[in-house]
Parts: structure tokens; C-alpha cells; sequence
């Protein structure tokens, strides 16, 4: 089974339920090493966040990010933006169904969504590297930031072994940063996300159980006593990634400032 179509399906098995729909996005931020670095950062920021800060959530995909931020401050409004249709439905019914009222989901492309100075805080994880014009969406979220507001973004490393006039799917470090300060970005700072401890966590969080539901979905059945007992070591690895510097990793996580 492909990661996507695992993703989908577990999403689509928790139907209009709130409850399993709320545990799974927990799940998902127990076992997913990025959300840790990601988070990490938000809260920083929300120490002198306005009173009343409205957030972009840019590329939300099943919306568990764009849910996390409605919880954290009910006086904080939360837009998020996907291109698909059927993550913006699903995102919308379960906003209905647990009564948010400082979320929205709103079906829209990268390239095509711009609000002028309209947001303090921009959310754009893994969004970017699957762009066909890179330049444009960055300039689109450059303008939408209300000045010194700030962007989060994340995107895959390149691997060193690819020459860099070869295309991969990824980026080095120093261009990433290169490319927002191109956008008028200010303040750019990026780290490794996903080292020693991170690569550890997704082997025990993902990649083992993926492995097995590909081999047979029977090992759905086992999957639940196998958490039991991988989740605590999967928190920990993903806490000490998140807390300890990296010198190399699988992934970056980017700030920038308008």
C-alpha cells in the first residue's frame, strides 16, 4: 500500500466521527518527527503573538496542523488552503461537527491565493517543493504577511549524492534560504529537521508499520498493541530531534520574517 493511499483510508475510516477523527490527528502528531519541530517554533511565537492574530495554514492538506492551531488560542481566526477539494470538504464537516468557530477551510491554489498583509503567522509545510512556480507562490505568501509577520515553512533536503544541475525532488540549505530572501523575505533562518533521533522515530512510527499493512491489511488487526508499545520510544526519539541540534538531516524547517 502507498503512504497516501494508507493516509486516505484511515481518514475515510473515521467517517463523520469527531472523536476518531481528533485521535487520529493526535496520532498523527505523536509519530510525525516534523510536527515536533514545527510546533516548537509556533509556540515560540505565540509567546508575543497579537491578541487577535489570524493564521494561514498554506497547503493544509487533511487539516491536523490547521486543527491544532484553532485549539491553541480561540481568539486566533485559522484559514486553511488546499487545492483539493475533498481535504477542504472533509476539513469543513469536521469543523462543523466540532463546533470551530475560528476555522475554515477554503479550497484554493498556491500560485492563485494572495490577501494582502492579511495574516501574522504563514504555515507552508511540505507545500512548496511539489510547486510548479515556486517564485510566484513565494511572492504570494511574501504579500499576504502583515509586516514582520512570520513564515514557517518545511520542504525535503536534497540528497548530497545528486549533483546539483539534476533534478530532485528537495532542497539544499543555503538555496532555500536564497529563495526567500529573492521574495523580500527578511530574518531567514533554517535548521535540519529529521537527524539521527527523528530518522529512528519514523522508522519505528512509519515506516515498520507501513511495511507490514503493505504486506497484508490483516496486520491492521495487530497495529493498535504494536502502538502500545512503539509510541512512547517514537515520543521520545521525536522529542530529542526537536530539542537538540542537528547537523545534517532529512529535512529543513525555514523562518522568515516579512
Amino acid at each position: 500500500m502507498h503512504r497516501e493511499e494508507i493516509k486516505r483510508s484511515l481518514h475515510m475510516a473515521c467517517g463523520h466521527s469527531t472523536l476518531l477523527q481528533r485521535s487520529l490527528f493526535t496520532v498523527m502528531d505523536w509519530l510525525t518527527g516534523q510536527s515536533w519541530h514545527v510546533r516548537r517554533e509556533i509556540r515560540k511565537w505565540m509567546r508575543d503573538a497579537p491578541p487577535h492574530a489570524h493564521i494561514l495554514d498554506a497547503g493544509t492538506g487533511y487539516g491536523h496542523q490547521a486543527y491544532w492551531l484553532s485549539k491553541q488560542n480561540h481568539r486566533h481566526s485559522v484559514l486553511a488552503i488546499d487545492e483539493s477539494r475533498e481535504h477542504v470538504c472533509r476539513g469543513n464537516a469536521y469543523v462543523r461537527d466540532a463546533q470551530l468557530n475560528n476555522l475554515l477551510f477554503r479550497t484554493a491554489a498556491l500560485e492563485n491565493f494572495k490577501a494582502d498583509e492579511a495574516f501574522d503567522l504563514i504555515l507552508c509545510t511540505d507545500a512548496i517543493s511539489n510547486l510548479a512556480d515556486e517564485e510566484s507562490v513565494l511572492n504570494n505568501l511574501h504579500e499576504s504577511l502583515r509586516e514582520e509577520g512570520l513564515l514557517i515553512a518545511t520542504a525535503k533536503r536534497r540528497p548530497t549524492d545528486i549533483p546539483k544541475n539534476q533534478p530532485a525532488n528537495g532542497y539544499d540549505m543555503a538555496e532555500l534560504k536564497q529563495m526567500f530572501r529573492k521574495s523580500g523575505f527578511h530574518k531567514v533562518k533554517a535548521h535540519y529537521t529529521g537527524g539521527w533521533f527523528g530518522q529512528g522515530g519514523r522508522y519505528l512510527g512509519v515506516s515498520i508499520p507501513l511495511s507490514l499493512l503493505r504486506t497484508s491489511r490483516l496486520f491492521a488487526v495487530l497495529m493498535p498493541f504494536y502502538f502500545l508499545f512503539a509510541t512512547p520510544v517514537v515520543i521520545l526519539f521525536n522529542w530529542l530531534d526537536s530539542h537538540s541540534a542537528q547537523t545534517t538531516g532529512k529535512g529543513i524547517l525555514l523562518l522568515a520574517r516579512k
